[in-house]
């Protein structure tokens, strides 16, 4: 018997299976002109963290907080939704095209929303299997997936989906194996780190041909600097050449490589940038101890530790508009998470309560 794919729960009631965690965070779009005064969404307007929850038993959650009210809002997806809960988790989550895209794991699915986050429509799975990551490029989503026979080894059946968002379906998959995390766009190329095996990949959107870039380390997410070039977190699983890598886009090569002991392996926000990423931050930290935020100078190559003694670090996102530093933290995976707060200059400013687990923030104006 065929049944709708229908995601989210009125209460008592299954609707839809909508789950969020992610990733990546968004950065409204900046003026051009900055002598033009910003106009200001106050319906939308704020930091958005995403929390996981507790895997295969929901709870995840967003919690909204305006910073320019100092206003938090937890449960804010049941707020704008009245009778309507979250029920799994979702694994990243970003805006693209004024369209908030949510990679659902338990269900493995799709999820779209708008930027009042209220739902756009069914989620989408076929195609869809364990989605981690994705970024856009006109009217398409390449979308990392570990597939339905992850083995947590090797990754065999990991692949990247490539979605329309205009008829809402997937149309193609580009196999990839060794299990593909983080994903950026660079010259016309798509690059993939791959979480089970010590390679990029660089992926020809015209040819879907496939090259690799060797490694010291299996890898988890990008950022790019001004060139399009990108640095890479290096995780500190199974190695000890954790740190981060740097990629020339124009050569596809491995320039540098920067060591730094224990870079977080959690599947969160552990690598950002300020506004023109001449100062990178990433989260250090080994299970069950106090973790630590490093910044790293990309003119002299060298980390600094920026923030440390940091309970159940997940993430770090700067907000785009005061330079204030977000630093998401849980203690476990039932009870309640917390963001740090800290000026541009490191200094504690004061901590929110949030959902289970904040692993990403999205920044919306």
């Amino acid at each position: 018997m065929k049944t709708k794919n229908k995601s989210f729960v009125l209460k008592g009631k299954l609707l839809w299976s909508l789950a969020l965690v992610l990733a990546l965070s968004f950065n409204s779009c900046s003026n051009d002109d900055d002598n033009k005064e910003q106009i200001i969404n106050e319906e939308i307007s704020g930091a958005y963290f995403l929390n996981y929850g507790s895997y295969g038993n929901g709870g995840a959650s967003i919690t909204r907080y305006d910073f320019r009210k100092d206003a938090l809002t937890n449960k804010y997806f049941e707020a704008q939704n009245p009778q309507m809960t979250i029920n799994s988790n979702i694994q990243y989550g970003a805006a693209y095209k004024d369209t908030i895209y949510l990679m659902g794991n338990s269900a493995d699915e799709l999820i779209s929303v708008d930027l009042h986050f209220k739902p756009t429509g069914n989620a989408v799975r076929e195609g869809i299997e364990k989605p981690r990551f994705f970024v856009g490029q006109g009217d398409y989503l390449y979308i990392s997936c570990w597939g339905t026979d992850a083995d947590f080894k090797e990754m065999p059946g990991s692949y990247i989906a490539v979605y329309n968002t205009k008829t809402r379906k997937v149309e193609d998959k580009i196999a990839l194996p060794g299990g593909p995390e983080g994903l950026a766009l660079a010259k016309g190329k798509l690059y993939a780190a791959l979480n089970y095996r010590p390679q990029v990949a660089v992926i020809d959107l015209n040819t879907e041909a496939i090259d690799y870039i060797d490694l010291p380390a299996v890898s988890s997410y990008f950022v790019s600097d001004a060139d399009e070039n990108l640095y890479l977190a290096l995780v500190s699983s199974y190695s000890d050449a954790a740190g981060l890598a740097y990629i020339n886009t124009s050569t596809d090569e491995l320039e540098d490589n920067f060591v730094l002991d224990g870079v977080s392996t959690t599947y969160a926000s552990i690598l950002t940038a300020n506004s023109d990423a001449s100062t990178l931050y990433v989260v250090a930290a080994v299970w069950g101890e106090p973790g630590s935020i490093f910044a790293f100078d990309i003119q002299t190559g060298e980390f600094s530790k920026f923030i440390d003694n940091l309970n159940g670090v997940n993430g770090i996102e700067i907000n785009p508009v005061n330079k204030d530093i977000y630093v998401l933290q849980s203690g476990n995976a039932t009870e309640a998470g917390s963001v740090s707060i800290y000026n541009a200059e490191g200094v504690h400013q004061k901590d929110l309560e949030v959902g289970i687990s904040p692993y990403w923030t999205l920044f919306l104006d």
